[in-house]
């Protein structure tokens, strides 16, 4: 026996959006969330971020950079620290003084990402950037849908199908 949901248009509208970004049905997409066969996924999390009303509302890709990190940051404290702490250029600033750290901050144009002690980059092109997000995201436990649509979300190239961290 079918029942019927109501929703309001918006609330449609972002599982209507989560579903093609997994190429499902709304239908489907709703029974794989509350199914009980499995576990829901991590990163679908963030997905319903990045396809919600309030995401792609951010004034540009800078914006929606910053927002993604931020969240990040908030949901995965751990993960985002451990996986920040772990870039090769982090050693480097271990050793330098403070007027050399606001010297570099200052060149990379170097923004501060909300609620955290960490600071974006923003001078690096947008390869970099996308293989940066698609390995913070594949570090966090994001699936490739997830790494997909934040990549579509911030105006950057498609990411590849070949997974870093996956065995």
């Amino acid at each position: 026996m079918k029942k019927l949901v109501e929703l309001d248009d918006e609330t449609y509208a972002a599982i209507e959006r989560l579903a093609v970004a997994k190429n499902v049905t709304p239908a489907e997409l709703i029974a794989s969330l509350v199914g009980g066969e499995r576990p829901p996924l991590g990163g679908d999390l963030l997905l319903f971020h990045l396809t919600g009303p309030d995401f792609p509302r951010q004034a540009d890709a800078t914006a929606r950079y910053l927002a993604l990190l931020a969240w990040c940051a908030k949901h995965y404290p751990t993960d985002f620290a451990d996986f920040i702490s772990h870039q090769e250029s982090g050693v480097r600033y271990l050793m330098f003084s403070r007027d050399e750290i606001n010297e570099v901050r200052a060149r990379n144009h170097a923004r501060q990402i909300d609620g955290t002690q960490f600071w974006a980059v923003m001078t690096i092109d947008d390869a970099t950037r996308r293989r940066f997000v698609c390995r913070l995201l594949e570090f966090i436990g994001c699936h490739d849908e997830t790494v997909a649509q934040a990549c579509r979300a911030l105006g950057l190239a498609e990411a590849s199908s070949f997974r870093l961290l996956s065995a």
